[in-house]
């Protein structure tokens, strides 16, 4: 007897489609704001509020002033309402003669090098404790970062980094006279 029949030989699927579901449930189990929670971003808390009056809370305020707004420079051959053709979007610039002045607490710096030693000068001195109303404990006064009118996002950032370096722990944003731009 011969058995010149022909089977055509197909991979079964049914391990891989289990597969793929055990994946789909495992993504749609996990909760990803325990992922998210363990990334390391410095962001504002929101205080919430109360309709009780509170008692004002020492702080250490940073204020950052436009000097000179600067001038756009784009790369060549674009300008402000151009499409960068590599990307799709507004083609980037740069700030040429943008320059800002800081004001911590009541001396005012001119440069971030400077910003930076006097938040040091600052942290470093005991009278800048405040007692933790969480623990009772003694911490380093708050910090609140007020971004004026014309400032950059770049000089918050670096503003908001050099108080993290000096060992401000609790960095607040507020006090600005408009939208950042």
């Amino acid at each position: 007897m011969s058995h010149d029949i022909d089977h055509e030989t197909k991979p079964d699927m049914t391990p891989m489609i289990d597969v793929v579901f055990l994946m789909i449930i495992f993504f749609v189990c996990i909760e990803f704001r325990t992922l998210e929670a363990k990334l390391p971003a410095f962001l504002p808390k929101h205080k919430g509020s109360s309709p009780h009056a509170v008692a004002p809370q020492p702080n250490l305020p940073v204020r950052v002033e436009l000097v000179a707004a600067g001038t756009r420079t784009f790369a060549p051959g674009l300008g402000a309402g151009d499409v960068d053709p590599g990307t799709g979007r507004a083609p980037r610039f740069q700030l040429v003669g943008h320059q800002v002045r800081w004001q911590v607490g009541p001396k005012v710096l001119h440069d971030l090098d400077a910003v930076r030693h006097e938040l040091q000068r600052v942290a470093g001195d005991a009278q800048n404790l405040v007692t933790d109303a969480a623990t009772g404990g003694r911490r380093l006064l708050p910090c609140v970062i007020e971004g004026q009118r014309g400032t950059c996002y770049e000089d918050i950032a670096r503003t908001a980094d050099a108080c993290r370096h000096a060992g401000f722990a609790d960095i607040e944003f507020g006090g600005g006279m408009g939208p950042l731009r």
